[in-house]
């Protein structure tokens, strides 16, 4: 197994790179560049040529990618233009604020969909199976924006129960049930965005698992429909739930880009929103190349658990 491992993890570093080429170059092909949006129509030439000379972009492409790529290696995402913060430190900053939301709000969402998949897939074509489908229907068709406005207008304006922005109120910073009233209205927003489609996902992999010849098998030896879903199929269906965590990695950081900006949570989302609006390429290369990561990362996390809980993938790769 830790051949296995070691394996996809050298296989990772090299799609790495080529994943940063390409962010770099999607960047370069913009029709504008990061000078472009701290110039003014009372800068001379000279002054925005010595601009593209301090931000290096006066050199070729190439030269261009290998230093970025350096400082990336280094550690160093640069500075914001508009902002001149470093970008590194405001992602320290932001990305545990958007985990904070997005992982108990995907936690909640996978077990309410592990619940109504299992119990969908063992009463297909019965009522209980229908309704659970309608409620999905609902759900995925569902915006998000709309829902979290309909939310702020019940909640927080009509009831004036939670508080609409923000993740603390001002001088409140360390209070945990302030946080928690902030946190509630984002939190429901995302469990409704992430549970249908895992609850159809868990509800084709049962229905996929009682087609299986073994189950057909259990029932030749006289063992019942309950003790055949509970002993066997719904722990074979753990191992495609186990990709859905894989992938959902990125998801921790990039997830929540919508609901974070309704609801002014200091996450990545509204850094990430401003940055596209004010042409912050650094910004937006940042955030691209990490989400990018996360999803490589993510996959490579799936095949590792997948190992754990299937050790003959890996006996099979060998």
């Amino acid at each position: 197994m830790l051949k296995y491992v070691l394996k996809r993890i050298a296989q990772v570093i090299p799609l790495l790179l080529i994943v940063s080429f390409i962010v770099f170059s999607l960047i370069q092909l913009a029709p504008y560049d990061a000078i472009d949006s701290i110039t003014t129509p009372n800068m001379s030439s000279d002054t925005v040529e010595l601009l593209r000379q301090k931000y290096g972009l006066d050199q070729p492409f190439l030269v261009q990618y290998f230093m970025w790529l350096k400082e990336i290696l280094q550690g160093n995402f640069g500075h914001s233009l508009v902002s001149q913060q470093s970008i590194g430190q405001e992602l320290l900053v932001r990305i545990p604020n958007t985990i904070k939301l997005i992982l108990p709000a995907y936690v909640t969402a996978m077990i309410i969909a592990i619940g109504l998949g299992l119990l969908a897939g063992a009463n297909k074509g019965k009522w209980i199976d229908k309704l659970i489908d309608g409620i999905c229907s609902v759900g995925i068709s569902m915006p998000t924006f709309w829902f979290a406005m309909l939310l702020i207008y019940l909640l927080g304006y009509k009831l004036d129960l939670l508080p609409i922005i923000g993740m603390h109120t001002v001088g409140k910073e360390d209070s945990i049930g302030d946080f928690l009233q902030h946190f509630i209205m984002p939190y429901l927003v995302l469990v409704v965005a992430f549970f249908p489609d895992l609850t159809r996902y868990v509800r084709s992999s049962t229905l996929l698992q009682l087609s299986e010849d073994y189950v057909m098998v259990q029932q030749s030896f006289g063992a019942t429909k309950k003790k055949i879903f509970l002993k066997h199929v719904s722990k074979n269906v753990l191992l495609p739930i186990v990709t859905q965590i894989g992938l959902a990695l990125p998801m921790l950081v990039t997830g929540a880009i919508i609901t974070e900006s309704i609801f002014g949570w200091p996450g990545i989302g509204p850094y990430l929103m401003s940055a596209t609006k004010a042409l912050d390429f650094p910004v937006i290369m940042a955030v691209m190349l990490l989400s990018a990561t996360l999803v490589i990362l993510g996959n490579l996390l799936s095949d590792i658990l997948y190992t754990i809980v299937d050790p003959r993938i890996s006996q099979g790769d060998n």
